[in-house]
């Protein structure tokens, strides 16, 4: 084991302290997030990256598992832990769960794009992991939802944080508690080393015959108060080691009691920090980070805006989706992407007032993701690079492209059928037999691979959607049909029963259900038994209605055809049959009266 004197020399040295500054309220949060935010500089340098927090991140790692597994050994053998060490082993499952998210969640790349710090104090460090620090640092660890939301709200009063930043403030909120953490973790094993040195020191001293040795000039209160536990094991047999003890601590001015006093502080104030930061890494882990992320971003308190009034009732992929659009056509500064979004909206706006109010270009999302991309760009003056430039040429002429690339692979495999034809000697018909049994083939092979090619290329994409998790709005009122056949009574109430589980299934008021029913096919017109089984199904239709409908109506319908003779089939039939049925609900719901 390495000796007292050279561990007290060293160590301290190495290990940073936790990050525990004054511990300010809402309102001092407030404030130093203000003072920060007019305080730190951007690296004006677009090529700089911040400096790299993997080494370090893993470094905390193996410490803080080589802390567990210290302190777990320290627990089986019966020796002393103290509160803090208890709350890191009972809740080191978390950390680890925590450590892997971080590692899935900020990989290094990603971290590496983050905008830079030119401030002296934090040359090349990511601004949002500074910002993050400085929370940590002035809460004691100890974070709330409303403290995150607020803190990052009064930063940006002064000064717009990226997307990227506010994506990546999850995963570095989480690396600067794993840091803290660390921090006292590294605090946690200089105790344990100095206890371990205070036993050495108190046997030692208990074999000498000539008296104990004065302790040494560097030990901490974890020693003093260590020494003084363990000379009541030995009772009254080493007076000299109180005395040497006492002699050191009146040398510096202060006394075993003030020792005892000032580990027990020490101790408490650690519990709390490690009890903070757990609980807080708790919070992270269960946080709804997309909420978050939405009620601080101010491109998207810009872009809910949207004239249309549809941007704020998209599903979150969507709204997401065009505010990568916004992140991609801005400068990678908050303050551009900002900028942006107001553009967006005051073009949306200038549509919606020049045209209809149904006008599609009176929504953000048709200038950001859809045809009006080409003249926003134009007004922003931005240069798609040459990647982007290549892909809108290939889906500007993708027709053309794909059947010709077809023709072309399918044209080179036959025409090498051809030609080993030629090799191995065969005639001229036998030449173009090869090509020709050789053309489909061919052509399969060469449709499999461009499809192939085409997906990695251009890949799919996702159209824009509309949330209705909180209900169907009026203007989007939704009939589910049932096309079918009425062929039995007893399939008739199977078939009603069939539409009541989905409308339990569905129970929002404004989602209808219909029947789209046909009769069996017959040689006459009507045939025995039909007037039985629609009024089986109306009744029950109309019971379904008394069961769930609004005011015992308009939730259930039936839509029953006559049959109409079909010269190709010499049958009265439904016309056309499933398609027939569903396109004459098409044409009834616009108005047909013929149907």
């Amino acid at each position: 084991m390495m000796r007292l004197s050279t561990w007290l020399g060293r160590r301290p040295a190495a290990a940073a302290k936790p990050f525990r500054d004054a511990l300010l309220s809402i309102e001092g949060l407030d404030e130093r997030a203000l003072a920060l935010a007019a305080s730190l500089t951007l690296d004006p340098n677009p090529r700089r990256r911040p400096r790299d927090t993997h080494p370090r991140f893993q470094d905390n790692v193996r410490v803080l598992r080589l802390a567990y597994g210290a302190l777990a050994d320290d627990v089986g053998a019966g020796q002393f832990v103290g509160p803090a060490a208890e709350w890191l082993l009972d809740n080191f499952h978390l950390v680890t769960a925590e450590i892997a998210e971080i590692s899935r969640n900020l990989p290094r790349a990603y971290s590496r794009t983050l905008p830079v710090l030119a401030s002296r104090e934090h040359a090349g460090q990511a601004r949002i992991y500074a910002i993050a620090v400085e929370l940590v640092r002035h809460s004691d660890s100890r974070l709330t939802r409303s403290r995150l939301a607020q803190f990052l709200n009064s930063y940006q009063r002064v000064a717009p944080l990226t997307i990227g930043e506010l994506w990546a403030w999850p995963s570095v909120l989480k690396l600067a508690l794993i840091e803290n953490l660390r921090r006292l973790a590294d605090e946690l094993l200089t105790a344990r080393a100095a206890r371990a040195a205070a036993d050495r020191y108190v046997s030692s001293s208990a074999e000498r015959a000539g008296g104990a040795t004065a302790p040494p000039a560097r030990a901490d209160s974890a020693f003093i108060v260590q020494v003084l536990h363990r000379m009541r094991e030995y009772g009254l047999r080493l007076p000299a080691i109180r005395v040497a003890v006492d002699d050191a601590l009146a040398s510096r001015q202060t006394t075993a009691e003030d020792s005892v006093r000032d580990e027990h502080q020490r101790q408490g104030v650690a519990q709390v920090s490690v009890a903070n930061a757990i609980t807080s890494l708790r919070l992270c882990a269960t946080l709804d980070w997309q909420d978050v992320f939405e009620s601080v971003s101010l491109v998207e308190q810009v872009l809910q805006r949207d004239p249309s009034g549809a941007y704020s009732r998209m599903d979150f992929l969507s709204r997401d989706q065009q505010r990568q659009a916004v992140e991609q056509l801005a400068v990678p500064t908050g303050e551009g992407q900002v900028r942006v979004a107001l553009k967006v909206v005051e073009t949306a706006r200038q549509a919606a007032a020049a045209g209809a109010t149904g006008d599609r270009a009176a929504h953000v999302g048709y200038h950001l993701v859809d045809r009006g991309r080409a003249d926003l760009e134009a007004d922003l003056a931005y240069q798609p690079g040459l990647n982007l430039r290549l892909r809108r040429l290939l889906l500007r002429h993708a027709p053309a492209l794909y059947l010709g690339t077809i023709a072309l692979g399918t044209g080179v495999m036959a025409a090498g059928a051809a030609a080993y034809a030629v090799q191995a000697g065969a005639t001229p018909l036998m030449q173009a037999l090869a090509s020709v049994l050789a053309l489909l083939p061919a052509s399969d092979l060469a449709i499999a691979w461009l499809q192939h090619v085409v997906v990695r290329i251009v890949g799919p994409r996702r159209l824009p959607r509309l949330d209705f998790s909180t209900g169907v709005p009026e203007s989007a009122r939704t009939m589910v049909i049932v096309p079918t056949m009425l062929t039995s009574l007893a399939g008739v109430d199977a078939l009603v029963e069939h539409v009541e589980v989905l409308a339990l299934g569905n129970l929002d008021a404004r989602i209808h259900f219909a029947i789209l029913s046909d009769f069996t096919d017959t040689a006459a017109v009507d045939a025995p038994g039909d007037a039985a089984l629609l009024e089986r199904a109306r009744a029950g239709v109309e019971a379904l209605n008394a069961k769930y409908g609004t005011s015992h109506a308009d939730r259930f319908f039936l839509f029953h055809r006559d049959r109409q003779w079909n010269d190709g089939e010499r049958a009265w039939i439904g016309w056309e049959r499933k398609r027939g049925k569903i396109e004459e609900f098409n044409r009834l719901l616009r108005g047909a009266t013929d149907t």
